[in-house]
């Protein structure tokens, strides 16, 4: 604050002690006030200062935590390394490393354990192998499935002998004339059932033996028949062969033409009088069915 001078005429000596005195106080006052305020300009700027220093430690303690983070997957070689640079040697002897050194050295081992994970991550040309005997490099992030191949194999090609050219040309005289023996065996067998079921006192095992007794006959019937198929079929493949050898052109029967050969073969083995009968039985079926698809008589009113 300005001081005011008073520019007034003193007229006695208790006049003059008054001035002073009240001069000493107003001094005084002033003196309070300007150490008031540089105590409170004192005290904000050490405020000031302690929140600066809080800040600048709150900043190095969150580059710490950041570093330790980034340290965490650091290798120990690399650890060794700024450790050395530190101040701890062989000899163990200290040495004088200023921080910014240090800070330095953290940051290089970071960003090289950065670069050394961007190379980790390859892509599927570069995991593909060098050779097929070696195993395959899988990716630690998915999970592993318990059923997979590990060395992939080359697929098994199943075959059937019956359609293979390695198993050679099927022969059916060559194959009936090697395992003739077999059909010996099984009349044989039917011979033996037969007897069996004669002697045979209990009901449900004769019933069970006649079963079997009828699918080894009704087998064998089948197999005579195809047998006679063949054997007619062979019969006219010669024929027909002769026939081009004079000169004919060749003919080749079609399905219905067989079936016909089928049928003149079977009703000639026959005879007459069973033609006959099936011929007989084959009318009144057809005749039955016929009637069943004519229209029932309407009744008239009088009945």
């Amino acid at each position: 604050m300005a001081r005011k001078h008073i520019n007034k005429p003193i007229e006695s000596e208790s006049e003059q002690e008054e001035y002073d005195q009240s001069e000493q106080e107003y001094d005084e006052s002033e003196e309070e006030e300007f150490d008031e305020n540089e105590q409170s300009e004192s005290e904000n700027e050490e405020e000031e200062d302690e929140s600066e220093i809080e800040d600048d430690e709150n900043d190095r303690a969150a580059k710490i935590a950041k570093m330790k983070r980034d340290l965490a997957h650091v290798s120990f070689e690399q650890l060794a390394e700024i450790n050395n640079k530190m101040g701890v040697n062989d000899t163990l002897e200290k040495r004088k490393v200023s921080k910014a050194q240090i800070l330095k050295d953290l940051e290089g081992a970071v960003s090289q354990l950065k670069k050394k994970d961007k190379k980790l991550k390859k892509s599927d040309q570069e995991m593909k192998r060098e050779s097929k005997h070696r195993p395959m490099e899988m990716s630690s992030k998915r999970a592993v499935t318990r059923l997979r191949t590990v060395v992939p194999l080359q697929a098994e090609k199943r075959r059937d002998p019956r359609f293979d050219k390695l198993s050679g040309h099927f022969n059916q005289d060559l194959f009936e004339k090697s395992y003739g023996f077999l059909e010996e065996y099984r009349k044989s067998e039917i011979d033996m059932l037969k007897e069996r079921i004669k002697k045979e006192r209990d009901p449900e095992t004769a019933e069970n033996l006649k079963m079997m007794l009828t699918k080894m006959v009704s087998s064998e019937k089948t197999k005579e028949d195809r047998k006679r198929k063949q054997e007619l079929i062979r019969q006219r493949k010669k024929q027909e062969a002769e026939l081009v050898k004079q000169g004919k052109k060749p003919y080749f029967l079609k399905r219905s033409e067989k079936r016909k050969l089928e049928l003149m073969d079977r009703y000639q083995r026959l005879g007459d009088k069973a033609v006959d009968r099936i011929l007989e039985k084959r009318r009144k079926k057809n005749s039955s069915k016929d009637k069943k698809k004519l229209p029932f008589k309407r009744r008239s009113a009088a009945e």
